[in-house]
Parts: C-alpha cells; structure tokens; sequence
C-alpha cells in the first residue's frame, strides 16, 4: 500500500472516531430535558421527591410543601412560576420565593439556579413511614 491510500485511510479512521464520539455525548445529553411549567406541576403535585437520604419534599396539591432535611420537619410553600418551581421557604424569606429550572434526567430531578444544582432527586408516591 502507498503512502496516499495509507493517509487517506488514517484520516478517514480519526474522523470516524471523533464521529463516534460526538455522537456518544451528545446521546449522553439528550436524557437530560428542561420541564416546561406544566411538567413541572404534573412531575411533581401529589408526590415527593427525596434524595432518599437527606431530604424529601411533599408538594402537595394545594401548594403547600411539607419539607424533611437533615432532619428537620419544615413547610413552606410550592408554585409554578413561567418554567421555574418556585419554593417558598420561611426560613429565607417570607414574602421573595426561590425560583429553579427543572431539569429532568432519567428517573430523577434537578433543581437549578443560575450558578448550580441545588437539589436532585427521584420523584415517587408519598412515602406512607413519617
């Protein structure tokens, strides 16, 4: 074989590789999706979402949020805002809510803000031991 078929068929491989993996990243990416408002309400209304270790919040159906952390019983309150959940918590502020992106990636959630994750967790029916 000469030197040309040889390069032609080097470059051919390194640009099957990197074809490779670009579509492997991007496959990895694509099980992850932003919930829109209604997703957000219909993910999580009536159900809880827990790192099934530190955490869990109850978002009950009327708003009300029924919060385990470290814990600690705490409440607070649930909305949709536009595309964001947004929590009301006592402890922060009583009248100025937090608002997070919703991410969702394969069977669980992720809360974002601006900077990073600040909650990830699976979402289930109500945990019947409290």
């Amino acid at each position: 074989m000469n030197a040309l078929p040889r390069r032609c068929l080097r470059s051919t491989l390194i640009l099957l590789a990197y074809a490779i993996a670009l579509a492997g990243a991007s496959t990895a990416q694509s099980g992850e999706r932003k919930l829109s408002g209604p997703q957000i309400r219909t993910a999580i209304s009536g159900k809880e979402v827990s790192d099934g270790r530190h955490w869990s919040h109850y978002y009950l159906t009327n708003g009300q949020l029924e919060r385990a952390e470290n814990g600690r019983s705490r409440s607070g309150n649930w909305n949709v805002i536009g595309d964001q959940l947004c929590l009301l918590l006592p402890e922060v502020s009583k009248k100025e809510p937090i608002c997070f992106d919703v991410m969702q990636i394969e069977g669980e959630l992720q809360y974002r803000d601006e900077r990073s994750v600040v909650y990830q967790g699976a979402v289930r029916p109500r945990s019947t031991k409290r």
